[in-house]
């Protein structure tokens, strides 16, 4: 097996880049919301592909969400809960009405995650890894929900009744008003982003929980300037996103965020034969790993081990130097622990690497 070098756990293909706003941003490839773009609650190896890109090239993706007015009239929905727009004057919302009627459906999978995909990569082939730079993301309705039901989330039965609370966004001000008094900051970010994975999965593996082609991750880490490492196992890589997120926190214990629509604007390189065990992630400040299985210790051993490879990578330390400083210099999180693949993700500080040069290719303002 190939291990993962240095130059791309340190994502040092350098580019000095100031974040601009999403109308600001340029892309070579502007992806729809539409139904034969979309695909609910599964991942498909044999759907016709949406989009084929050289790597190198930059796409916008429009998502939809925030239908949470189940079998009810949508406008009814959106006037009690005092959402300003209606389903004619929001077109994310109107695509997502389209999606849900149109979108064809498969025996066995009613309900998931609303996905847009797959994008075909050029000359991607299993054993290689595909690195997506996240430009932007950006909310595309003027709210959020985030709700639980019984027997689902973190407190199971604790949960005595199904229910919602909308949040309406405030872009200018990056905050979403919890109660009076009460703001959350956002973050937006793509809940799932995946290659399709192995056929050892299944030929329709469900969107829920994620594996080591990424997927769900569902984490808040993965907002506009960060950087996603994912293991190709299909030909073409077929990348998919979903899943809307404007701000989350670590855990995720509902089983929500603060779901939404999102329009994400991603660079994808390919990295031929340079091989992943798992998803790794980088940012301005962090390097980040990544543990998932259905029992949280497990994840949380993973994190350890994929931390520990990621330090004999970067530094050639041996097990000993690499897992004594996992204990003293690296944050193990909570990603999720919702969507019965668990998640932890280990937070390794860059500044601890004191004679490493800062060539990554996000620039604040």
């Amino acid at each position: 097996m190939k291990n993962l070098p240095v130059p791309l756990c340190a994502g040092l293909l350098a580019l000095s880049v100031v974040r601009l706003s999403a109308m600001e941003l340029s892309a070579d490839y502007h992806v729809p919301f539409t139904p034969e773009n979309a695909i609910i609650g599964y991942f498909s190896p044999t759907k016709k592909p949406v989009l084929s890109i050289k790597s190198g090239a930059t796409v916008r993706i429009d998502g939809g969400g925030g239908q949470r007015w189940g079998e009810g009239d949508p406008n009814a929905w959106l006037k009690e809960n005092n959402v300003p727009v209606t389903i004619e004057t929001c077109p994310a919302l109107a695509e997502t009405v389209r999606v849900l009627k149109e979108t064809p459906r498969i025996e066995g999978v009613t309900t998931g995650h609303l996905l847009v995909g797959p994008i075909y990569i050029e000359d991607a082939e299993p054993g290689d890894s595909l690195e997506i730079r996240i430009l932007d993301v950006t909310p595309r309705i003027p709210y959020g929900t985030v709700g639980a039901r019984p027997g689902s989330g973190a407190l199971g039965d604790s949960v005595p009744r199904p229910y919602t609370k909308v949040i309406p966004l405030d872009l200018k001000r990056n905050a979403g008003t919890f109660d009076d008094g009460v703001e959350i900051p956002l973050g937006p970010f793509m809940g799932v982003m995946a290659t399709c994975p192995a056929d050892s999965e299944g030929p329709n593996r469900k969107s829920g929980p994620p594996g080591v082609f990424g997927g769900n991750l569902d984490c808040k880490e993965l907002v506009a300037g960060s950087t996603l490492f994912l293991p190709v196992f299909q030909k073409g890589a077929l990348f998919y996103t979903g899943d809307p997120h404007a701000a989350q926190g670590d855990g995720e214990i509902t089983v929500n965020a603060i779901e939404t629509a999102n329009t994400c604007t991603l660079q994808f390189f390919l990295r031929k034969g340079v091989k992943l065990n798992a998803p790794r992630a980088e940012n301005s400040t962090h390097y980040l790993t990544f543990g998932l299985d259905p029992d949280l210790d497990k994840a949380m051993h993973m994190a350890i081990m994929e931390t520990i490879d990621f330090l004999k990578e970067k530094q050639g330390y041996d097990f000993f130097k690499a897992y004594t400083l996992a204990s003293i210099g690296v944050d193990f999180r909570v990603t999720q622990v919702v969507d019965k693949t668990q998640g932890i993700h280990g937070m390794i500080p860059k500044k601890i690497f004191t004679k490493d040069s800062d060539h990554y290719w996000y620039r604040a303002r």
